[in-house]
């Protein structure tokens, strides 16, 4: 009987310390000529994205954070590489699966253009 318990105990403590690891958002992007093709890995952490990573040459590298977003609505994160000395950030639409790129506020350099708008397939979502 004492064995039992302490089985019971056990189980309880292994199902209580085991705990589900939120999946990131893996997005590819890409134009319409397939010249352009980004991916993106964005971290979630108690229902929130938090850091986002880009894929360069086959590694994933912190490019920034998200700063803003609404839930099954959109999700805005900067991108600190694309443009140095420009506040960039990209605006992912969830209900289009657009990437739409966003001038937060020039610096030193001044865009002649920005990017063209990205169609987005995800790869992996929780």
């Amino acid at each position: 009987m004492n064995f039992f318990f302490i089985l019971l105990f056990l189980i309880f403590l292994i199902i209580k310390s085991a705990k589900a690891a939120e999946k990131p958002l893996l997005l590819k992007c890409k134009n319409l000529n397939y010249t352009t093709i980004l991916n993106f890995k964005i971290n979630k952490k108690k229902n929130l994205y938090t850091t986002v990573y880009k894929k360069i040459k086959k590694r994933f590298i912190e490019i920034g954070e998200v700063v803003g977003q609404k839930n099954s609505s959109f999700i805005l994160f900067e991108d600190k590489y694309a443009y140095l000395g420009v506040d960039f950030a990209w605006h992912y639409d969830k209900n289009t699966y657009r990437l739409r790129p966003v001038l937060l506020s020039e610096g030193t350099i001044k865009l002649e253009k920005l990017p063209e708008e990205l169609s987005c397939v995800i790869i992996s979502n929780n």
